[in-house]
């Protein structure tokens, strides 16, 4: 009991911390449960088109499925969705299953929200194996199974055919090292500003997601690797950003301040563009844009991109029964994850990679690029810290001096020392007491 209580009070504490408004939850339409079927209570926060797939994948579950069960979907923004999963399980009434993104499970480990799933896993069947090397490491905290990966979303090049054909340049041989991209940015850069070679957001950090690839291209890994030393401020890593500020301030291939690359891109501002895989089917829709994708050029030393993925988790409560259902239905998703592919994501599962669905599909010859980065895909730090330190939307101390260095504020020196020095802060406050 008093275990329980202090986790109640721990939960409440942290929504004290978190901007809320949970009123404006936004629910997905999904047919209703019939009548005797075993309810299986499903959230998620991807409000965007790929939201779609995932409600189809749901109803074709709830139609094939021969358990008997049923899964009600419910949608909640992402600035949201959180403090409303901590409220319900600290009341005891939780979806049976999530899906967020896996540098955020341990935290949420921690706080008790969602369960180990060895034990579930083993008895419907699910083989972990499957999966990225990297993915099945950091599904683990503390040597146990918390989730398994719905899809790998790296960050990889779309580049504007006709542009580069306008350029004199051959779309069929895209940049694959950095005179190469420079030749090619510069040539696909207009004087008058009406055009420029690359998108690369000063003021939406976006460019961090390229940035973290590149301190790995470049053997300067963001983290210690017992992930409790902020290892950003050294040359390696400098040479990285300062080439990110060249980009814009000496080779002015790239736009000052730019706020939106996404739509930039799609209309014509620039010509290339590092963004992920959840972008092809908005691109392919868009009236007048020929464009095809490529893996990241290899920078500096190797090669190395950042991903993340979407991340099934069985949340805390007493009813194992229930857990055990929406076990059943991740893995279901999981074996299906083809269905997912047709979102422009990437499965994990490697059988789902190679199934006809997916490999069928209009907008496979997009993936295709995205695909051949997972080898070498770094996921953003799995650790509890990570949602403090990696959130895009607030000024953290990463948020702050990225976008400093970037707009020309401060040097790429004086950007990387703030920054390590600020969220070195963050990893010694919030340590475990010995």
């Amino acid at each position: 009991m008093a275990k329980s209580y202090r986790l109640l009070l721990g939960l409440f504490a942290l929504l004290l911390l978190i901007p809320m408004a949970v009123h404006a939850q936004d629910a997905t339409p999904v047919p209703a449960c019939q009548q005797g079927a075993k309810q299986i209570d499903f959230w998620h926060g991807l409000s965007g088109p790929d939201g779609s797939f995932l409600l189809d994948m749901v109803n074709k579950y709830n139609a094939e499925n021969k358990d008997g069960l049923c899964v009600n979907l419910t949608v909640i923004h992402w600035d949201q969705f959180f403090s409303k999963w901590l409220s319900d399980v600290a009341v005891g009434n939780p979806p049976d299953v999530v899906i967020y993104h896996i540098n955020e499970m341990p935290q949420y480990a921690q706080l008790g929200a969602v369960v180990p799933i060895d034990d579930l896993a083993a008895k419907v069947g699910i083989d972990m194996k499957g999966f990225p090397e990297e993915q099945q490491k950091l599904s683990k905290w503390e040597d146990k199974l918390y989730g398994v990966p719905l899809d790998v979303h790296p960050i990889g090049m779309y580049i504007n055919v006709d542009m580069v054909k306008a350029a004199g340049l051959d779309p069929s041989k895209p940049p694959t090292d950095r005179a190469t991209f420079l030749d090619w940015a510069q040539k696909l850069t207009k004087a008058d500003g009406s055009q420029y070679g690359v998108c690369f957001a000063s003021v939406n950090v976006q460019s961090f997601r390229v940035w973290y690839g590149w301190l790995w291209q470049n053997n300067a890994p963001f983290m210690s690797d017992d992930m409790k030393t902020v290892s950003v401020s050294s040359p390696a890593a400098e040479e990285t950003l300062q080439f990110a500020q060249d980009l814009i301030s000496k080779y002015k291939v790239a736009p000052e301040g730019q706020q939106d690359p996404d739509v930039d891109f799609q209309n014509g501002k620039c010509a290339i563009h590092f963004q992920g895989p959840w972008w092809i089917t908005g691109y392919a829709a868009t009236e007048g844009l020929n464009f095809m994708t490529a893996p990241q050029p290899v920078l500096f030393k190797e090669p190395g991109v950042w991903a993340s993925d979407h991340f099934f988790g069985i949340s805390k409560q007493d009813n194992t029964d229930d857990q055990l259902n929406a076990m059943k239905f991740v893995k279901w998703m999981a074996d299906n994850a083809a269905l997912w592919g047709l979102s422009g994501q990437i499965p994990a599962n490697e059988a789902a990679r190679k199934d006809p669905i997916f490999t069928g599909s209009d907008i496979y010859k997009y993936q295709e690029a995205f695909i051949a980065e997972l080898p070498y895909a770094r996921l953003t730090p799995v650790i509890p810290q990570s949602t403090e330190i990696f959130a895009e939307n607030v000024q953290t101390p990463l948020v702050v001096n990225f976008q400093a260095a970037l707009l020309g504020v401060m040097n790429a020196s004086d950007a990387l020392s703030e920054m390590q020095t600020g969220i070195q802060a963050v990893l010694d406050r919030t340590a475990p007491a010995k």
